[in-house]
């Protein structure tokens, strides 16, 4: 009994006019039923290109291999490019099916598996040039799909693609054609401005992005995915399993200008022939809170405590006081009682030698910190830092110069050769414009402290172990470890010290 696999193929490629899986699994299956085959399979390989290499593609490729080889003896096409349009890997699927004896049968050339066959090289060369049709179509397609992208990359259309975390495609009727344009997902806009809010309170990349994970918030890539109906998916891991967010993804996201609706081609923002960026669609934020997000980006970048230990309320807080490196928690369990002790201990050990047994009891550190934290700052009003606009043309001010230089440029050329009144006219409205920006003066954007109601005991309570250790290092809070002794700055205060500051808090009398 002869055993038949089906191949079935619809392209990927735009442009292309592809019969459906369904004509093309009609024709197989009336052929096998005529000629009383059994069929053992069917590799229904959707939206795939031509060009992809057969033992590449997802549903045929592992029939390929060589466990399920000896499964089936015939594969059918309907037509030959259902097969590969690469000329290349045309012939080289038919010479590994002459090498496997396997018979290839195409539905529209019925001499295609006597001329595979043919010992005389004739009929592979007679392939060979039948093979250079569908490569030759393949070529114009990817022609035909790269200038249509050419002509639509400065306009306010969506090329296709991923789009940016925020936005998401959809269809519209414009001048008689339907096209792709961006438009914001109010999901995804909630998302990221949650993120400039734990950003700009002073949280890392890590824990924005442990937040992200522990809400269940999709990445773009994924987002993607449920649009097409498809199942999230993870590198390296089964369907099902999402994205995980990283410090690394949170950072980039919430520093790519395309949150503004900024066009990009190639990892670059696009600008039209005034000088203006493409705007694909309505910006994520307002001017403000880009540029007091990008000021709380920059900052953080400049800061030495990013990493996040997620065991130790103290990272970044607790040093060596032998050798200066940061201390690490440690644990070890008591075998006769079970109970857990631990303690910090220099991380450098035993790299650096003369720190050997530099050690303190962990809750004797921690107790004593927050102890002496409460005692010198519970009472005092918490602070927020708050953005204050400025107001900067320099950007503004850079673009309409470029303006006027392209604007020569073009007159030179000739381009106002016929209108020279609409030349001098826009030279002058730029040039207005020029001296404006020129006058106006010109303040930095900068961080104001701003009362929020609440004292510091207030804020203690509500802050969990994360929150309370990225407070202390806010608080300018160091801890050196020594052969259980440990010492803290800023130093507890004196009596005296404590009674004045009470009294100026209003909690003590001055008499």
């Amino acid at each position: 009994m002869r055993r038949v696999l089906f191949a079935e193929r619809i392209s990927a490629d735009k442009g292309e006019r592809s019969e459906s899986i369904e004509s093309q699994h009609e024709k197989l299956s009336h052929r096998a039923a005529a000629e009383g085959v059994t069929v053992v399979g069917t590799a229904v390989d959707l939206s795939v290109s031509g060009g992809v290499d057969p033992f590449q593609r997802k549903s045929l490729g592992p029939w390929l291999t060589e466990e399920n080889l000896s499964k089936w003896d015939e594969l059918w096409v309907s037509t030959a490019d259902r097969l590969s349009r690469d000329q290349r890997h045309f012939l080289s699927f038919v010479m590994w099916a002459q090498d496997h004896n396997k018979r290839i049968l195409v539905m529209d050339d019925p001499e295609f598996n006597k001329q595979m066959l043919d010992d005389d090289g004739l009929g592979l060369f007679i392939l060979h040039t039948k093979a250079l049709g569908p490569a030759n179509e393949l070529r114009r397609i990817k022609a035909r799909t790269k200038d249509s992208h050419e002509r639509r990359r400065f306009t306010k259309r969506w090329t296709g693609g991923i789009p940016p975390f925020g936005y998401r495609p959809v269809k519209r009727y414009v001048e008689g054609k339907t096209a792709t344009y961006l438009e914001q997902d109010p999901d995804m806009v909630r998302v990221l401005h949650e993120m400039r809010r734990q950003i700009i309170a002073g949280q890392s990349y890590f824990a924005v992005a442990k937040y992200l994970n522990a809400k269940g918030e999709h990445t773009a890539r994924d987002r993607a995915r449920l649009r097409r109906g498809k199942p999230v998916h993870r590198r390296g891991s089964e369907e099902g399993v999402p994205e995980q967010w990283s410090g690394v993804t949170v950072k980039s996201l919430l520093s790519d200008p395309a949150l503004l609706g900024h066009k990009k081609h190639k990892g670059e923002v696009l600008y039209d022939s005034q000088g203006q960026p493409v705007q694909v669609a309505e910006p994520i934020f307002t001017e403000e809170e880009w540029r007091s997000l990008q000021a709380a980006l920059q900052a953080r970048s400049q800061t030495t405590e990013r990493r996040v230990n997620g065991t130790s309320p103290l990272y970044g807080v607790v040093f060596c006081a032998e050798c200066g490196y940061k201390a690490s928690l440690k644990s070890s369990i008591h075998k006769p009682s079970g109970v857990e002790y631990r303690y910090y201990v220099c991380a450098a050990w035993p790299r650096e030698a003369r720190c050997r047994g530099i050690s303190v009891r962990a809750e004797e550190v921690e107790e004593f910190t927050e102890l002496e934290f409460l005692q010198r700052y519970g009472l005092e009003p918490v602070t927020e830092r708050v953005w204050v606009p400025g107001t900067d043309n320099t950007r503004e001010l850079e673009e309409v110069r470029k303006r006027i230089a392209r604007l020569r440029d073009n007159y030179e050329a000739g381009a106002y050769d016929d209108d020279p009144e609409e030349y001098k006219e826009r030279l002058h409205a730029l040039r207005a414009r020029r001296a404006e920006l020129e006058a106006e003066p010109v303040t930095e954007g900068h961080w104001q402290e701003k009362a929020t109601g609440e004292t510091f005991e207030d804020l203690w309570c509500r802050l969990d172990l994360e929150g309370r250790r990225l407070q202390l290092i806010k608080s300018g809070y160091k801890i050196l470890v020594g052969r259980k002794t440990f010492r803290i700055t800023p130093e507890p205060e004196t009596p005296e010290e404590r009674t004045a500051r009470l009294t100026r808090l209003g909690y003590m009398s001055g008499e």
